[in-house]
């Protein structure tokens, strides 16, 4: 299951998911850094892998535990894909009617919390500075009426759904914090961040942000870039003094070079898709580290099954001492494993089907590939074996490779013998391997049983 920001809703999907068994994926991390940190233990718990939006993310969660895997922000894939991206401001002034000249934009927010405070102090700042020209980027969420209730004989004029185009083309911004603040920055807008609300309400914000900085361009920085304006500071004074700041040339260079920075730790553009082939290969890799385990009886004693989703990892014979749980769940892989072995020990199968996975060194799995093609009731030497793989003075390793077998039987390390037809590299014992040998009916050329009592007291000793 994968869960895309709006925590309200996701964290109780998250649980629900988990208890259900399923693997759970959450991109865009809620914003557990800024406030409400208690519902770390709920990302702990309920999510198998964070994706985050933002590099400073990264440090934040490894702090606390959580592997978080950063491949960039969407925001620049939704700035440079919007469909008036490649517009100059000629041609955007010419569709829109907005005219020519400089203007400022303003960005009340789409909450309505946000425009009832900042909508006042917007008018009474275009009455501040006369002389520049001010154009409202209008939310679609939000009814032109309500704007035209505070705009409503100001200069101010009204653009809805235009406001990557605004931000693009204006000489500077007033904004709420929040997105806007980087999607500003994005577009090379100069800008001035408000926040501020009814005094309670900032208060309790106060005493449980735990930022240093509300504006997300601060944040990424991690330096007061851009000016914020906080509740008591948020007056139509305070912004137009900023904005009159912007106007000097070295330091709108500065914060135009510091936007260059932004988008350079963003990662550029893509992130949706790299972040896509993460999900992916990070759901690859959940899904091989499974181990599902099943320990079944044979006449070779108590064997330990271990499997993943799609194949049969390990056969080991089961010590007196060793757990013999079983997984609550049993794949397909295993429950073929158990039929195919149950088979051939009763007579009814020679060669396995199982999709097997060994993991050892290069030149183990390349001897084991060897150790396959050996038929039911055949034997080799381990001299034969190493001169099959290229080495014909290998046949220690070659005995070394069948005693680390991981998969019994199945990779038949019993068909191998050693000088002069020794039972030797087998990990649970000569007496065993000749059982499996006896079992298979595997004599010499001549015909002459290998497995007389004097011949398997002779190896064992």
């Amino acid at each position: 299951m994968i869960l895309i920001d709006y925590p309200g809703f996701n964290f109780r999907i998250a649980r629900f998911a988990k208890k259900n068994n399923f693997r759970v994926f959450y991109y865009i991390s809620p914003k557990v850094w800024a406030w409400n940190e208690g519902r770390v233990k709920n990302l702990k718990r309920d999510i198998d892998a964070l994706f985050i939006i933002f590099p400073f993310e990264i440090d934040y969660f490894k702090n606390h535990n959580i592997r978080a895997i950063y491949n960039g922000n969407p925001l620049l894939d939704s700035v440079a894909q919007h469909k008036y991206a490649s517009e100059d401001r000629e041609e955007f002034c010419t569709r829109t009617g907005v005219g020519s000249e400089p203007y400022i934009a303003l960005l009340a927010g789409s909450r309505m919390s946000e425009i009832n405070y900042l909508m006042p102090r917007m008018v009474k700042l275009s009455k501040l500075l006369p002389k520049e020209r001010f154009i409202l980027a209008g939310a679609p969420s939000i009814e032109r009426s309500i704007y035209d209730k505070w705009i409503d004989g100001t200069s101010i004029k009204l653009l809805t759904g235009e406001t990557y185009s605004l931000l693009k083309h204006c000489k500077s911004t007033v904004l709420a914090s929040g997105t806007a603040s980087l999607e500003a920055a994005l577009l090379n807008a100069p800008q001035v961040v408000c926040y501020g609300g009814n005094e309670i309400s900032y208060q309790i914000a106060k005493r449980l942000v735990k930022v240093k900085y509300i504006s997300l361009v601060n944040l990424i920085l991690d330096q007061p870039l851009v000016k914020e304006l906080i509740q008591h500071s948020c007056t139509p004074e305070n912004m137009a003094k900023e904005l009159l700041a912007l106007q000097n040339e070295k330091h709108r260079a500065r914060v135009l070079q510091k936007y260059d920075k932004i988008r350079e730790m963003l990662g550029g553009e893509g992130a949706s898709v790299k972040v896509a082939k993460a999900m992916v290969e990070e759901y690859t890799s959940l899904r091989d580290a499974q181990r599902y385990y099943k320990t079944i009886d044979t006449p070779l004693g108590v064997l330990k099954l271990v499997s993943n989703n799609d194949f049969l990892l390990e056969i080991r014979s089961l010590k007196e001492n060793e757990s013999s749980d079983d997984s609550n769940e049993i794949p397909q892989i295993i429950i073929d494993a158990e039929r195919e072995l149950k088979e051939y020990f009763e007579n009814r199968r020679e060669e396995f089907s199982i999709p097997i996975k060994p993991i050892g060194t290069d030149f183990q799995i390349k001897i084991w590939d060897e150790l396959r093609r050996i038929p039911f009731g055949k034997i080799k030497s381990y001299g034969e074996i190493a001169k099959i793989v290229g080495d014909k003075d290998a046949s220690r390793a070659v005995g070394n490779a069948c005693k680390m077998n991981p998969l019994l039987i199945v990779i038949p390390c019993h068909r191998v013998l050693g000088a002069q037809n020794k039972l030797t590299g087998f990990n649970i014992g000569v007496e065993k391997k000749s059982f499996l040998l006896e079992h298979e009916k595997a004599y010499l050329k001549d015909e002459a049983n290998l497995f007389s009592q004097n011949k398997t007291e002779e190896n064992e000793n």
